[in-house]
């Protein structure tokens, strides 16, 4: 039986509207569904493709929401399941860091500093509270969590300990969930889930395709818009960006040396220009961008590989 893992990273504005280019690329190109991923893993912006997935939403319908095409009649139907508005008030804050338990943490040892988790959590708490994004994700699934495993990845404030939302035994919805994989330190508030608060899944990794290394999986794909092809990398134009880029690349061997194929869409340095285009026009871009990459991807020796894989997987 053929199996496929689906990984969909953090990316802020740009996240949800790249992968579902990518993915719509990729259905038009192998006629793979990534509705029929047997896994998702989704982390922050990943979080919300994810569950449109899980709801129903073809890759195709998903990329339309994004360039002012029409849905489907059932895309429509899946998307008309939303009726909260996504309103982020502002909230009051403390100035204290959010986190200083998982800051110290980050210290130790102090041969394996971890720089994002230290910083992030010297940070105040954000000014938005995401409520609204916990109520929307629900109504898309009215049932709870799908049937097919669902990993939303958050991270734990007070110990900064990776928690994976869909696996691990903790609570919350689906749109709960989402909430905190989402929760951008100093931007939102953390996300509280009974006695705990969580933060953004990406201050552990911006993908946390590791997750997809163990479960034997013929192909996992990444959509990573927070990454960039080793070509367009630079510690000093973008150090962020290239810190997310080696996490991946270790998360990427360790997938493959259980003998698990991978394929990697991140964006290349013309990707990267159309990323940063004029804000309102900033989305559609990213979607096109992330279709653009999908194309570059399997146009390459390892993507025809991957093709052949997904070919006779469904055939």
């Amino acid at each position: 039986m053929f199996s496929v893992g689906l990984v969909l990273s953090a990316g802020g504005s740009v996240g949800d509207p790249w992968h579902s280019g990518a993915i719509s690329a990729i259905a038009e190109s192998t006629g793979w569904d990534a509705r029929t991923a047997d896994l998702i893993v989704g982390t922050s912006a990943g979080t919300f493709t994810a569950t449109a997935l899980r709801a129903g939403l073809s890759p195709a319908d998903c990329e339309a929401r994004f360039l002012d095409s029409p849905l489907t009649n059932v895309g429509q139907a899946v998307v008309d399941r939303i009726v909260t508005p996504y309103e982020l008030p502002e909230i009051e804050r403390s100035l204290a860091p959010s986190g200083p338990k998982m800051a110290a943490r980050a210290m130790w040892p102090p041969w394996k500093v971890d720089p994002v988790r230290l910083a992030y959590g010297l940070l105040p708490d954000g000014t938005r509270c995401g409520d609204a994004i916990a109520t929307r994700v629900d109504e898309l699934l009215p049932d709870g969590w799908p049937v097919t495993p669902t990993w939303l990845v958050a991270v734990r404030l007070d110990d900064g300990r990776r928690i994976v939302f869909g696996r691990d035994d903790v609570a919350g919805t689906p749109g709960q969930a989402s909430q905190a994989s989402s929760a951008i330190p100093a931007f939102y508030a953390p996300t509280q889930i009974g006695p705990r608060k969580y933060v953004d899944g990406a201050v552990h990794s911006s993908t946390n395709a590791d997750l997809a290394a163990m479960l034997g999986f013929d192909l996992v794909i990444v959509s990573s818009v927070k990454t960039a092809t080793p070509d367009a990398r630079s510690w000093r134009r973008d150090t962020e960006r290239t810190w997310f880029s080696t996490k991946l690349d270790d998360e990427v061997d360790a997938i493959r040396s259980r003998g698990t194929a991978v394929a990697v869409i991140e964006p290349d340095a013309e990707q990267l220009e159309m990323l940063q285009t004029d804000p309102d026009q900033r989305r559609s871009a990213a979607c096109r961008a992330g279709r653009a990459a999908a194309q570059r991807m399997l146009a390459t020796t390892d993507g025809l590989g991957i093709k052949s894989i997904i070919e006779r997987g469904l055939s």
